[in-house]
């Protein structure tokens, strides 16, 4: 296990290529270079593989891994054997370091959490029971449905599945690393249906099942909403056509139509209520909007790019028929090795998926395929038991192995689909882990019914009011707090575990009140320290641009003044200047007292004056001039740098 875990974690986790062949290349790289190899052939290659990493590859696939050693240099081939270029092939090695120190570190932070939650795993070789769970939790989970219901759940098991759900909500580096390992067997299979990676899927029609058709509309997990909504628009993007076969459709709107009349009932509870009606009653719709919704289901699937398949199933026809009844009691068979009785609306939705598969294989026309690609038509589901039939009812019914059958899991589909996108991969594996996380921290029927049971009694004992009784019989919040408070361990339910729940969830109330107030405080100071800093900042700015302001003007003032004496001097001094010393001439040729010359020197006063305030005004006009130009100056040179700017 360790191997294959390790295989898939480096390539899943990114910490390689763009694709599978370069990651499994990498190993290769490894195992040659580790066992120094000369030459390789492509069977010995294939078995030393299988010895290194438990896992045993086809051939075609380890020639085409061995074909990007030709095209990057570290091969060359000589008859069917391939020569090893040692330097070339040192450059494609990885260390596994990065894993080694994740495994460890989801280890120890595992074990601490069940710790704080109070599970005992004091007996579990963790590394063991992680690994195994990885490699189980895609039986534990069939259609929503836990494996062996009636014995609850194993306190190690709901500590994994709550302490993963945790690290998904929080978006960890350890959620990313579990969501790479939780694919690898998917991923494993996948490598036998695709062959060669395509991008063209164009004539290949894929049929999704109810609960994959319910989960698109919003009737379950919003990350797994978000999953299959990439992976439809994947397919729609690699040119596939996606439908929904007409009996597959009327079941999705025969169960939403009747669960519209129950979900605003008073009677509403949570032990009856299915994917349908707690979506409409825990959206808080009104009879109005649920008839809008329901009156719109199909224009909702063709805006997602699914569209209505017209069938008009025949049951008596013969030409391509296949056997509908062995197909039931395969899948029922599958069922009850899984500790499962099934009841009538159970069969009633495997006889669906059975028609569908019926319907496929009519598509087909005999046609068989040993690629997806090639398939023509086939169906995806939600349903690993569905999966699983299928496959063996196409290998039970084929002379040849390896036939694509009527209908595979959605998770293996998207796995071949993304084969050359690992990122891809990742981010649908992460919305899918994630909701199937909390699909299996959901108080099972067994555990509802005793829940509902104890709170009636409590009721007609009158030990609880009404308000209190319809709360905790219709709220969402009460299954999580239910699973919370038993650990989904049927041991840890008494009489009194409902008020125990009601606690729960105020205690959560209440703390989500307090840490919305301590962050709605918070949130306060910042911006009043933001303001106050902002204020300061402002003031000094303005204090700033003041000072610069003074500069400039006083800048300018002086320019204005110098060139204005400029002028002055050029335009009026020296006129002024002659015509003063003229006067003071004429005063000294007209020195001796006469009348004359008292005529004469008045009117040199009077000229001297004339002259003096003529060159004031010819002063001031030059100073107005000089300041005129300046800012004319200054206007051009700000509307050049703008429109440098």
């Amino acid at each position: 296990m360790a191997g294959v875990v390790k295989l898939y974690a480096a390539y899943k986790s990114g910490y390689l290529g763009s694709n599978i062949l370069d990651t499994y290349f990498s190993f290769m790289a490894n195992m040659i270079s580790e066992e120094h190899l000369t030459v390789v052939e492509d069977d010995v290659i294939a078995d030393k593989f299988k010895t290194r990493y438990n896992m045993e590859l086809p051939l075609p696939f380890i020639r085409q891994i061995l074909g990007v050693g030709i095209q990057n240099g570290s091969f060359v081939e000589d008859h069917g054997k391939y020569s090893v270029v040692v330097n070339e092939l040192a450059k494609y090695r990885f260390s596994e370091t990065d894993f080694n120190k994740l495994w460890n570190q989801l280890i120890n932070e595992f074990a601490t959490y069940c710790r704080t939650q109070d599970i005992d795993i004091s007996s579990l070789d963790i590394s063991a029971f992680v690994a195994g769970i990885l490699d189980d939790t895609d039986e534990k989970i069939l259609s929503g449905e836990k494996v062996n219901e009636q014995d609850g759940m194993a306190s190690s098991e709901y500590g994994w599945y709550s302490f993963i759900k945790e690290q998904g909500e929080l978006k960890t580096e350890l959620y990313s690393f579990v969501s790479a390992l939780a694919a690898s067997n998917i991923v494993k299979q996948a490598l036998f249906f695709a062959g060669e990676t395509a991008a063209d899927y164009s004539d290949l029609h894929v049929y999704l099942d109810s609960p994959i058709v319910f989960a698109l509309l919003g009737m379950d997990d919003p990350s797994r909403t978000e999953s299959y909504q990439q992976l439809v628009a994947d397919m729609r993007k690699a040119r596939c056509s996606v439908h929904v076969l007409d009996h597959n459709f009327n079941e999705v709107d025969g169960i939403i139509t009747r669960a519209a009349g129950w979900a605003n009932d008073t009677s509403y509870d949570l032990r009856k209520a299915n994917n349908a009606a707690r979506f409409f009653h825990d959206s808080q719709m009104d009879e109005t909007e649920i008839s809008e919704f329901c009156r719109n289901i199909e224009a909702k699937l063709n805006g997602l790019g699914v569209t209505k398949k017209e069938t008009n199933y025949d049951a008596f026809q013969e030409k391509f028929q296949e056997d509908e009844k062995c197909l039931f009691n395969m899948v029922q068979d599958r069922y009850e090795d899984h500790g499962y009785e099934l009841s009538s609306e159970k069969q009633e939705s495997i006889r669906v998926d059975v028609r569908s598969i019926i319907m496929i294989y009519r598509e087909r026309q005999g046609q068989t395929a040993t690629r997806l690609q090639n398939a023509k038509h086939i169906m995806l589901t939600s349903n690993n038991a569905i999966a699983n039939v299928s496959k063996k009812y196409e290998s039970n019914r084929s002379l040849q192995s390896g036939h694509i059958p009527a209908c595979i899991s959605a998770d293996l589909f998207g796995a071949i689909l993304w084969l050359d996108s690992p990122m891809q991969l990742l981010e649908y594996q992460k919305k899918k882990l994630l909701a199937d996380c909390y699909a299996f921290l959901k108080p099972d029927a067994e555990m509802l019914d005793k829940y509902i049971r104890s709170l009636d009694e409590a009721r007609n004992a009158d030990v609880i009011d009404e308000k209190t009784f319809l709360f905790l019989r219709t709220h969402k919040v009460v299954l999580d707090s239910l699973m919370d408070i038993t650990k989904g361990d049927y041991a840890r339910f008494n009489s009194n575990t409902y008020l125990e729940v009601y606690e729960d969830i105020q205690e959560k109330a209440q703390k989500k009140y307090k840490d919305e107030v301590a962050a709605h405080t918070q949130t306060q100071e910042k911006l009043k320290k933001l303001e106050k800093d902002s204020s300061d900042e402002i003031e000094t700015l303005k204090a700033r641009i003041s000072v610069m302001e003074d500069k400039e003007k006083n800048d300018f003032e002086k320019k204005v003044s110098i060139l204005g004496w400029i002028m002055t001097l050029a335009l009026a001094g020296f006129p002024y200047l002659l015509l003063g010393v003229g006067i003071e001439m004429i005063k000294m040729l007209f020195s001796t007292v006469s009348l004359l010359s008292a005529y004469v020197i008045a009117g040199a006063i009077i000229a001297t004056t004339i002259d003096g305030v003529l060159f004031e005004k010819e002063k001031k006009w030059c100073f107005e001039k000089a300041r005129s130009i300046l800012e004319k100056r200054l206007k051009n040179s700000s509307g050049k740098s703008s429109d440098d700017l």
